[in-house]
């Protein structure tokens, strides 16, 4: 005899039998900043293979070293645009695949605070690429110091009309000068990434059928 007063369950409810429904995992703050924070690790460290791959498929610049100086053997060489196109052309790939990889791999985690995780983590991503570029420029050009006249050498690529100072942007800040912070936070190439990402990511959400973007929502 069935007790009238004892509600009757669907196992196709029940998360413990196979094809039930799946149990929606507790989302706070907290958790999805942790995520957020695990992604822009993550692609930080991307930077260093980045900065390789740019450093060996960038054309570079040949240079003669003379007396008292140096002279380009190809008076207007494309290398000079080419490295500025080549880190950008890898910076777009990257952050379509790192918004698409985020998207599929943190599907509970989906939202606003995951999307500020992949900006950040995209921004820091081509900086560590450039400033490795940097060390390679410098070391170029103290080569050329230390080189006999004579000798031919080629200067590795670099990004052009990048200018990233966050100290002088605060300073600036402090005494209201808006224009002159904006001008010291001039990224130039390296928000190509960032900007792929985050429209990548945008349309990705916007083809969602759920309101909270995340699979084990209802529709």
């Amino acid at each position: 005899m069935t007790d009238e007063a004892t509600p009757r369950t669907d196992p196709h409810d029940d998360p413990h039998v196979y094809g039930g429904k799946r149990t929606r995992s507790q989302r706070t703050v907290g958790r999805d900043l942790l995520a957020a924070g695990f992604l822009a690790v993550i692609l930080t460290a991307l930077g260093f293979p980045a900065a390789m791959l740019w450093q060996i498929v960038t054309p570079r610049v040949e240079y003669v070293v003379v007396d008292g100086g140096w002279a380009m053997v190809e008076p207007y060489p494309d290398a000079f645009v080419e490295g500025d196109l080549v880190f950008a052309g890898i910076g777009l790939v990257l952050g379509i695949l790192a918004a698409v990889a985020a998207w599929a791999a943190m599907r509970d985690r989906r939202g606003p605070i995951l999307l500020l995780g992949l900006v950040i983590g995209s921004v820091a991503c081509q900086v560590v690429a450039w400033k490795i570029g940097a060390i390679e420029w410098q070391a170029f050009w103290d080569a050329v110091e230390r080189a006999p006249a004579g000798a031919h050498m080629w200067r590795p690529p670099s990004v052009l009309f990048v200018e990233l100072d966050p100290a002088a942007a605060w300073a600036a800040l402090r005494v209201g000068d808006l224009t002159a912070a904006l001008d010291a936070l001039r990224l130039g190439a390296l928000a190509v990434m960032a900007l792929a990402a985050t429209f990548t990511y945008t349309v990705a959400a916007g083809w969602s059928r759920r309101p909270s973007l995340r699979t084990d929502a209802p529709e």
